[in-house]
């Protein structure tokens, strides 16, 4: 079992509760098709280490991440993937694109996409003939394939972006990357105690 793979629990389990089968069957649908009784095994010891909880619900159990569980703040793609939940369905794959286009200066690979929490199938959907998403050639790709190092980039695995600079896109970057930027910069002394409702000149 790898570091991906507690990952991937930890998004599934992000503000929802499953049972084994559905952990497994979310898990297959990502390509990672584990044993019943290897994801018992993990899962309790997962358990074991405080990370997730195991709820009793007669005949069989759910679970759901530990409440002092430590949260992945240092992963960008857990990050980003919570935050995408306040754009609107229809526009979050191209919105996650976008975004990581201009933070990463380089395509997004589909790997990535399924690390903030796109299943395959809703990657396979969005580029579809037609859609403002294009795959990059692998001659294009190769070495950006090579120099990611946080995660494993399988070696078929295509890379994307969008056709062209859409600045619709750009009223939902804020959604998404304001609350971060909360989150690791220090705003003591510059936000007021009391909150002013409306701005008077």
């Amino acid at each position: 079992m790898t570091e991906a793979l507690y990952s991937k629990i930890f998004r599934l389990l992000d503000n929802q509760q499953l049972s084994i089968s559905g952990i497994t069957r979310e898990l297959k649908s990502e390509g990672i098709d584990e044993h019943r009784l290897i994801m018992t095994g993990y899962l309790r010891a997962l358990r074991d280490l405080k990370k997730i909880d195991e709820i009793e619900v007669p005949p069989s159990k759910t679970y759901k991440l530990s409440d002092n569980v430590e949260k992945e703040e240092d992963n960008i793609y857990s990050l980003i993937g919570h935050h995408l939940k306040d754009v609107p369905a229809s526009k979050r794959i191209y919105v996650a694109i976008y975004v990581f286009s201009y933070l990463l200066e380089r395509p997004i690979f589909r790997a990535e996409l399924k690390s903030m929490g796109f299943h395959e199938n809703t990657i396979m959907d969005a580029v579809q003939h037609g859609s403002p998403i294009k795959e990059v050639p692998e001659k294009d790709i190769k070495s950006f394939r090579n120099s990611i190092t946080r995660i494993t980039i399988p070696s078929l695995d295509p890379a994307y972006e969008l056709k062209d600079e859409n600045d619709s896109y750009l009223q939902y970057t804020g959604l998404v990357l304001l609350p971060i930027l909360k989150v690791f910069v220090n705003l003591e002394g510059l936000v007021p105690k009391t909150k002013q409702l409306k701005l008077t000149m």
